[in-house]
């Protein structure tokens, strides 16, 4: 069945043509349906038509392959400045003790780096703030109450990507929010690398109210792809997420750019999409965000919840 496929950066048509019949046998069809050469460089974010032809020139295990490891075959080099992600904190709560907080009197865990955290340079020795955290139960924090606050509870080296937390049990019922202060200078958990490099993650964390368990841990992501660069500037592609919520009372969420990405202009290949957004970027480091608002639902007193957020570098060179 013909089928359209858009074309990503540094593929010729040739990528293409292997990526979706596995051969290249297919590639004068596929030439002709989109009135082209065989050579042709298509353009970065264009659609070609891929033709239905025999199944015999299509080599079905290749094509599995590639689709089932996430191959992307791109063997052009773009002319121009390239990019990479130089520090990117991701971060989860982890408990280190179990037993029911109103008995115990606190909820014990460890803030650490996940899998997705990015260092390209050695992290520097201290952090930069005190760690502070803000908690609160829901229902406290709706109401307008005050919030508490806990520092870390140990001297930990930045590199170490751990960092131990108690916190004294705090009156209330429902879940128990834990977030980091958006306004200071310097938000909580923020690093900074050997070349002076800074980025923070400050994730929106739900506790249980009788138990050490992270109910939910909210906090979106950015997926950066080129799109074109010259000798002076690229262009990248931002998309921003958020993963599922479950949580009824958080699940309005809303997005907005951080950094140079506020400055960022549509994505011309899907200009109505508010989550997608091209930037153009010179030589040197730059710094893009996300934060993301959590308002309750289906209350007629909507109350706004704590955001989170987190920042990137990325160096254009």
């Amino acid at each position: 069945m013909e089928k359209s496929v858009q074309v990503k950066p540094n593929q010729s048509l040739l990528d293409i043509i292997l990526t979706e019949y596995g051969s290249l046998e297919a590639g004068m069809k596929v030439a002709a349906a989109n009135n082209t050469n065989i050579s042709s460089v298509p353009e970065v974010g264009g659609h070609l038509i891929m033709p239905e032809v025999k199944q015999e020139i299509t080599d079905f295990a290749n094509v599995a392959y590639l689709r089932q490891n996430d191959v992307v075959i791109g063997t052009l080099s773009l002319p121009g400045l390239g990019y990479e992600i130089v520090l990117k904190p991701g971060l989860e709560v982890v408990p280190n003790t179990s037993g029911n907080p109103h008995t115990i009197g606190y909820y014990s865990f460890d803030v650490i780096g996940s899998a997705d955290f990015v260092h390209l340079f050695p992290l520097s020795g201290a952090y930069l703030s005190d760690n502070q955290l803000q908690y609160e139960s829901e229902e406290r924090y709706i109401f307008g109450e005050d919030a508490e606050t806990a520092a870390q509870l140990s001297v930990t080296p930045m590199s170490a990507l751990s960092i131990p937390y108690i916190l004294p049990w705090s009156v209330g019922f429902g879940y128990m929010i834990v977030w980091s202060d958006l306004t200071q200078p310097i938000v909580t958990t923020t690093f900074k690398d050997s070349e002076g490099n800074e980025a923070y993650a400050a994730p929106m964390t739900v506790l249980d109210n009788i138990s050490q368990v992270v109910i939910e841990q909210f906090m979106g992501d950015i997926d950066v792809e080129i799109v074109a660069a010259t000798n002076s500037s690229i262009i990248l592609r931002l998309t921003r997420s958020h993963p599922p919520v479950s949580l009824t009372n958080f699940r309005n969420v809303s997005m907005e750019w951080l950094g140079e990405a506020v400055s960022s202009d549509p994505d011309p290949s899907d200009p109505e999409n508010p989550d997608k957004c091209v930037v153009s970027l010179g030589a040197g480091t730059h710094t893009i965000g996300l934060k993301t608002r959590y308002v309750i639902e289906g209350s007629s007193s909507p109350a706004a919840y704590p955001a989170s957020a987190f920042t990137m570098v990325i160096k254009v060179h």
